[in-house]
C-alpha cells in the first residue's frame, strides 16, 4: 500500500464538534505530506466491534482518541506504552501492519512540548496542576521526564489525586509527588489546568491565582474558548500563558512518527 493512501483516524463520539481532522490535515498539506484523517463516530455499546474492523483496514496507520473511550479502549489494545500504563489513558493508537493495536498517550508530550517551544524552564521547578484525569496524568509524566522537580496534584476527590501521585511516584522516584487541597503559594513556579472547567462561561476557576507570584507560567488544556477565564486572569497578572490549542503542533508531529515507528 503506497504512502498517498495511508489513512489516519479519530475515534470518538460524539465526533460533531472534533477539530483534530481538520487540523491534522491543514498539518499534512502545509508539509507536503501524504495521508488523510477521516473522523469515525462510534456509539459506546459498538467499540470493540468497530475495533475489530479497524484491524482490517490496512492502509490504516492509526488513529486518535478522543471522549469517551480515552480510558475505556484500554482493554481492547494489544499493547501500551508506560505512560498510557501510568495515566490509564490512551489518545492515539497505531496500528501495525499485523493488525495489532498500541496504545500510547501524547496530550502530556504535546503539551510540554509547547512549553519547551516557548522556552519555559521546567528542570528543577514547582508545578501545580489540577486534575487527576488521563490528562493531567500525561502531562505530569511528560513534566517528570523534563526534570521538574515537584509537582502538587489538586482534584475535586482528593482520593484520586492521591492514587496518581503514588502511581507517579513509582514510575518517577526524582520527582516529588504530593496531592494538596491547598491553593498554589509563591513556591509554585508552573500552574496548569488539565480540567475541563472553562470550557462553559459559567464554570470556576479551576485555580486561584491569587496567592501565586506575578510572573509565573499558567497553561490550560481547554482549547475552547481560545483565551479561558484563567489565563485572562493569569495575563493580568503578568503571566506567561499556553492556551490548549498549542499542544496540537508538537503532539501531531509526535503522533505521525509513533504512527510510522512506533515507540
Amino acid at each position: 500500500m503506497s504512502d498517498e493512501h495511508r489513512l489516519f483516524g479519530l475515534v470518538g463520539y460524539p465526533i460533531t464538534f472534533v477539530r483534530s481532522p481538520g487540523i491534522l490535515n491543514a498539518y499534512l498539506a502545509q508539509h507536503g505530506l501524504p495521508g488523510r484523517m477521516v473522523p469515525f463516530g462510534i456509539r459506546p455499546e459498538a467499540l470493540e466491534t468497530a475495533l475489530a474492523g479497524l484491524r482490517h483496514l490496512e492502509n490504516l496507520r492509526g488513529f486518535f482518541v478522543t471522549m469517551p473511550f480515552k480510558e475505556r479502549i484500554l482493554p481492547l489494545l494489544d499493547n501500551l506504552s508506560e505512560t498510557a500504563r501510568i495515566s490509564g489513558a490512551v489518545n492515539v493508537v497505531r496500528r501495525t501492519p499485523d493488525g495489532k493495536f498500541s496504545g500510547h498517550q501524547l496530550d502530556g508530550a504535546g503539551f510540554v512540548g509547547a512549553m519547551n517551544e516557548a522556552g519555559v524552564r521546567i528542570a528543577g521547578a514547582s508545578a501545580y496542576v489540577a486534575g487527576a484525569g488521563g490528562v493531567s496524568a500525561g502531562i505530569c509524566c511528560a513534566l517528570a521526564e523534563a526534570g521538574i522537580g515537584r509537582i502538587a496534584l489538586v482534584n475535586r476527590n482528593r482520593d484520586r489525586a492521591e492514587k496518581l501521585a503514588d502511581r507517579l511516584r513509582g514510575a518517577f522516584p526524582k520527582t516529588v509527588f504530593c496531592a494538596t487541597d491547598s491553593r498554589p503559594g509563591e513556591e509554585i513556579d508552573i500552574v496548569i489546568n488539565a480540567t475541563s472547567l472553562g470550557m462553559s462561561p459559567d464554570d470556576p476557576l479551576p485555580v486561584d491565582l491569587a496567592g501565586t507570584s506575578r510572573g509565573i507560567f499558567v497553561g490550560d488544556v481547554v482549547n475552547v474558548p481560545h483565551m479561558t477565564p484563567l489565563l485572562e486572569t493569569a495575563e493580568a497578572r503578568d503571566c506567561r500563558t499556553q492556551h490548549g490549542k498549542a499542544m496540537f503542533g508538537p503532539q501531531i508531529e509526535l503522533a505521525l512518527r509513533f504512527y510510522e515507528d512506533g515507540l
